[in-house]
């Protein structure tokens, strides 16, 4: 018999702390499932920039090239790409997924960064949504109204939100006393999905279930965000993970015979420290130092050195966790090497100096060029280096996949991995984005009759095409 499929997408959920969880009996939900229905782990790598964006367009679209970090400076038309509040990927998305196939086409793509080919894109898609371009696509409203309607669900929220709020004043109170450094803005943030966007999207794929819509894919982000704000381990996401496993329970409830559910992540999640931490500078005010007279602007955050109009050039430089990319701002296409150095002399080897920085990636005549403490190791010759992070051969061929991308810095920075925690560009208590630990490696959950096998999967887009032929067994379209 056929069946419909619903994809249930975990941000920041790396497979080890899946399985952490799993053994202290945080997640009876999941647990439940791979003892009855013979769910198991199936662990991938997302490759690099570990960052949703990025696997996410993988996933969905099988095609995530000229991604390169949650938020880039597009040279060609002069736009900061970010998404989230305020996405603006949708002034560059003409350039992206031509001729790919979605998995979630005819279906529902709820909460998720693109709209995937879907008949309905309930949430934060980036698109302007056009009701009408298809018959089954529902207006916000359809959702929110019914929702709002219900008088369990308005109680649900007033509790909820004198609960978490409580909460969450206590947690930070908690981890400043500890000696943690909660991050405001995510602090927010996860105030916001927890009472707000992670209810609402259970429900939206709930109704959607009702409508007989699938594939529908769902993004659940409340475990990422409250990681961002006090730490993956910290006992907020971890009391925040348990109420995502509550809501995997009531959608495997809700399947009535004719869905089958995934679990999957697109990325981990690890403690990070500061680059700032040593004198209180961030990246861009010690990259203003080190090009004197450039104006320097970190997108989403403060501008260092002269006024643009007084400076000899301006430089941008783009955060997502620890990866930063250097951009000058005179040039339409990303520049080589040479050209960089013709700018400032010796600028990628004095970056790669700087105690909190791993590598530094360039392109040179075509190729890939790395600079480690002042080092410059050309191609294949970066190997060992990697080594201490993940295997070398995989994570040299994530990097020169990521080093070529058009849309890249002039220089791509990536913080150092100390004891197990990343350096981070942002304010952030735990991270993702570069390399090192449990960021690069997230996981599937799904059963075991279903024979998937992602041991081979080093990119979160060679994951599409595992996941649109289950979609399509499942839906009895292949023999």
């Amino acid at each position: 018999m056929a069946r419909k499929l619903v994809i249930m997408h975990i941000d920041g959920l790396g497979a080890d702390s899946l399985e952490d969880a799993l053994k202290t009996g945080l997640l009876p939900s999941l647990q439940g499932l791979m003892e009855a229905e013979g769910y198991e782990i199936h662990r991938y790598r997302c490759g690099v920039p570990s960052t949703t964006p990025f696997a996410q367009a993988g996933i969905l679209y099988g095609d995530n090239t000229d991604i390169p970090s949650f938020r880039w400076w597009d040279r060609e038309r002069g736009v900061m790409v970010q998404f989230g509040a305020g996405s603006t990927f949708k002034k560059v998305a003409d350039k992206y997924f031509a001729g790919c196939e979605p998995l979630t086409r005819d279906g529902a793509c709820i909460a998720a960064c693109y709209p995937g080919g879907a008949a309905d894109n309930f949430g934060i898609a980036y698109e302007d949504r056009t009701y009408g371009t298809s018959d089954r696509s529902r207006s916000a409203w359809s959702v929110l109204l019914p929702y709002i309607a219900n008088p369990a669900h308005v109680g649900d929220w007033a509790w909820q939100t004198a609960a978490v709020l409580g909460r969450t004043a206590k947690d930070v109170v908690r981890s400043r006393k500890a000696g943690g450094h909660p991050a405001r803005s995510y602090v927010l943030m996860d105030v916001v999905e927890e009472i707000f966007v992670h209810h609402l999207t259970r429900y939206a794929v709930q109704k959607a279930m009702r409508e007989g819509y699938s594939p529908i894919y769902a993004g659940f982000y409340a475990f990422d965000e409250t990681g961002h704000a006090f730490g993956p381990d910290d006992e907020a996401s971890l009391r925040v993970l348990r109420q995502v496993d509550r809501s995997i329970a009531r959608i495997a409830a809700a399947r009535d015979g004719r869905y089958e559910l995934v679990v999957l992540s697109d990325h981990g999640q690890i403690d990070t420290v500061p680059f700032a931490r040593s004198d209180g500078r961030s990246f861009g005010a010690v990259l203003a130092e080190a090009c004197p007279g450039y104006h320097v602007q970190e997108m989403k955050g403060k501008a260092f050195g002269p006024k643009p109009e007084d400076a000899r050039g301006v430089i941008n430089v783009t955060f997502s966790g620890g990866l930063a990319h250097i951009y000058f701002a005179d040039s339409g296409r990303r520049l080589e090497l040479h050209e960089v150095e013709s700018r400032r002399a010796g600028l990628a080897t004095d970056i790669s100096r700087l105690g909190d920085v791993a590598l530094v990636m360039a392109r040179e005549a075509g190729g890939e060029v790395f600079f480690r403490g002042g080092a410059k190791m050309p191609g294949e010759a970066v190997k060992p280096v990697l080594g201490a992070y993940d295997d070398e051969s995989i994570l040299y061929a994530q990097l020169s996949r990521l080093n070529g991308f058009r849309t890249a810095g002039d220089l791509v920075v990536i913080g150092e991995f100390h004891d197990g925690k990343q350096v981070n560009f942002e304010d952030q208590a735990g991270g993702h984005g570069a390399i090192g630990g449990e960021q690069l490696h997230p996981f599937v959950l799904a059963k075991k009759e279903w024979g998937l096998d992602t041991s081979k999967v080093n990119g979160a887009h060679e994951l599409h095409p595992i996941l649109c032929d289950l979609r399509d067994r499942l839906a009895g379209k292949v023999t």
